[in-house]
């Protein structure tokens, strides 16, 4: 019995030694809590999510990686400072102390659909060990855009651990939280609305121009600030050019503006009318209340298939300063949305359509010419067609040309343009070459077009073209292309006196250290510089050459998919990255036109034309009307273009490496 009893003492005293020794353990809590900052919204809107940890003791902790929430984009995201705090209290004379260290990460995120969405555990790794939040459930409905759903209060005892605005659709109000039964406070919001109204006479505003223009909009003038999509046409039909506007209206003073994110405009074929470097503001009065007014963007879009299409948001962070009674007040950052807006796309209709409808939607007209009516046989030249008019002439096609007997025809190129105005035009020059004398006559083209405006197809044509073809030599042209070049003589072999090292009248010895120190610092300088580049270099050539590898198994993988779409918009955006190498930048921020200017004049000559060539191909591919499309790839398999696209790819990026190479 006294063996069993100091059995039982020893177990009892070992539980009570691990109890002690990880005391620590049990009491050292920590939390980690998820919210949100509202439950309900709309598509597009704003929702802030706060992951937080707690705990009395020190810790290590990254940002927790969200889980993919299918219908919910994540905008963006960032680590608030570490705040902590401690307490002292005395019980029965003894003090104790405590502690607790907090640390936040926010999250931006946006609903692009309706529905009950629910934001997944989250695991969040503390000190090498891993926490779970709950699962939060949200709600989205169109009826809660813009402040029409329920909001939750973040800031609690600490105060906001996050700059306002970071996810938030509300105004700071000077004024909330304040008595309004004290009669200062009563004269303060007056003032207050006085400003938001615009009253003259109040912290410096300029009087009421009666001549500002004056609109209703559905918007929340509440808000610092909003971006508001205005379009010319809600009904369209496929391939009718919608005219987007985005624009900032303001209250305040903006500081800053950073483009969160640009709309993907997914099904549709986007032209730039205008993308303004600087802000332009203009004064009008939205629902009652002033505000100043500036264009951001300016876009022509041309849906590519019946049915809707959708625009999505243009989402703006900005810092913000506005107006309160004492003046200008504090700035802070505001991330605001414009609202999709859902485009209405009629299919072109089948009553009137000719075999010469190429897809033209718009108002029309086609030219044939050429610079003379006189050629000699066996040399080449050139016929153009020009297609110009109101609309995208860059979705027009050359149709099928019967040729006259002789004429062989060598080489197509085209041009293409869009305009700020709406107007665009789209030529082709074909390079033939006449193998026999006499009489040609060049037929007639006929174009049909579609004329939204008439709801009805449209057709014109040329005149036909006679030409003479006069004797000329007998040989045919050379294989390229007919383009004569002038014979090389050959030079006699001169000679070149070899190089001797120049007599010096002073004795080497005097400088010998001087030289060798010069010599030494000039090495040592040239090698630093060289590391120098390559630590520049390895975050930018390489990313580039890996990038474009990325792309060319991402359309390869579009193709085996017969996701044509796909590999057009992938083959596009390929391009624009190498011709953006090519001259020299880093990033393909401007339209292709643009860009190849700065190429050098080697570069354009060895790449110019295939380029141009594949990037009209593939453009079409990605992003023309559905019957376009499939004329293009009928006329040009896709798989043939592929190869070609490899080998430019393949030449470009060789050649980029080699410069690179050569300049470290």
């Amino acid at each position: 019995m006294k063996k069993t009893g100091n059995k039982v003492a020893s177990v009892f005293l070992f539980l009570m030694l691990m109890v002690i020794l990880n005391s620590h353990t049990v009491f050292a809590a920590t939390q980690v809590t998820a919210t949100v900052d509202r439950d309900q919204m709309g598509i597009g809107d704003a929702v802030t999510l706060t992951v937080e940890v707690e705990s009395d003791e020190d810790f290590e902790g990254e940002m927790p990686k969200l889980p993919r929430i299918a219908g919910i984009e994540e905008i963006n995201s960032v680590m608030g400072g570490r705040q902590s705090s401690s307490s002292m209290s005395i019980i029965n004379g003894k003090a104790s102390y405590s502690k607790k260290i907090s640390q936040a990460y926010q999250y931006l995120l946006s609903p692009q659909k309706e529905g009950k969405f629910i934001i997944p555990v989250i695991d969040v790794p503390v000190n090498g060990k891993t926490y779970r939040t709950q699962p939060i459930t949200i709600e989205v409905k169109e009826e809660f855009r813009n402040g029409g759903g329920k909001k939750k209060n973040q800031a609690g005892a600490g105060g906001r651990r996050f700059p306002p605005g970071f996810g938030d659709d509300e105004d700071e109000d000077p004024l909330q939280g304040r008595n309004p039964e004290d009669l200062f406070e009563q004269m303060l919001q007056q003032q207050q609305r006085m400003l938001r109204q615009g009253i003259p006479g109040i912290a410096g505003i300029p009087p009421v121009d009666n001549n500002v223009p004056s609109k209703k909009l559905d918007v929340n003038t509440n808000d610092p600030f909003f971006i508001y999509l205005d379009v010319d046409k809600r009904e369209v039909y496929e391939g009718e050019q919608v005219t987007a506007n985005w624009y900032i209206y303001t209250k305040g003073n903006v500081e800053s503006l950073d483009r969160v994110k640009f709309p993907d405009l997914k099904g549709f074929w986007k032209e730039i009318i205008e993308e303004v470097p600087a802000l332009q503001f203009q004064e009008e009065i939205v629902n009652g209340v002033r505000y100043r007014k500036a264009l951001l963007a300016s876009h022509a879009l041309f849906p590519i298939k019946a049915g809707s299409a959708v625009i999505d948001e243009f989402r703006i962070k900005a810092k913000v300063r506005n107006l309160t009674q004492f003046g200008w007040g504090k700035s802070y950052d505001v991330t605001k949305a414009s609202r999709r807006t859902e485009i209405k796309v009629l299919p072109l209709p089948q009553e009137g359509r000719t075999t010469s409808f190429s897809g033209a939607v718009g108002t029309y007209k086609v030219t044939l010419r050429t610079d003379a009516t006189t050629y000699p046989a066996n040399q080449p030249f050139s016929i153009r067609v020009r297609y110009d008019g109101i609309g995208n002439a860059k979705l027009i096609d050359l149709p099928a040309i019967q040729w006259p007997e002789g004429l062989e025809v060598y080489d197509t190129k085209s041009e293409a343009k869009f305009y700020k105005e709406g107007n665009s035009f789209k030529e082709f020059e074909i390079l033939v070459i006449p193998r026999k004398m006499g009489e040609m006559k060049i037929p007639s083209l006929e174009l049909t077009y579609f004329d939204p405006a008439q709801k009805k197809y449209v057709s014109s044509a040329t005149d036909e073209i006679t030409l003479q073809i006069t004797e000329g030599t007998a040989a045919p042209p050379s294989q390229t292309g007919g383009i004569t070049t002038a014979p090389q003589t050959e030079q006699a072999f001169v000679p070149q006196p070899i190089l001797q090292w120049p007599e010096f009248s002073v004795s080497f010895r005097e400088y010998r250290l001087p030289l060798y120190f010069g010599i030494f610092a000039f090495a040592l300088l040239v090698v630093i510089g060289v590391f120098v580049k390559q630590l520049r270099g390895l975050t930018s050539e390489s990313e580039v050459f890996a990038l474009a590898g990325i792309k060319l198994e991402k359309i390869e993988q579009s193709i085996s998919q017969k996701d044509v779409r796909k590999a057009g918009s992938e083959a596009t955006n390929l391009l624009y990255l190498l011709v953006a190498n090519l001259a020299g930048k880093k990033k393909a921020d401007q339209e292709l036109h643009i860009l190849v200017k700065d190429m050098t004049s080697r570069d354009q000559q060895n790449y110019l034309e295939r380029i141009n060539a594949l990037f009209d191909y593939f453009q079409l591919l990605g992003f023309s009307p559905e019957e376009i499309m499939q004329n293009t790839l009928s006329r040009k398999p896709i798989d043939e273009q592929f190869k070609q696209l490899k080998v430019l790819t393949k030449e470009i990026v060789d050649n980029l490496r080699k410069e690179d190479k050569n300049n470290s």
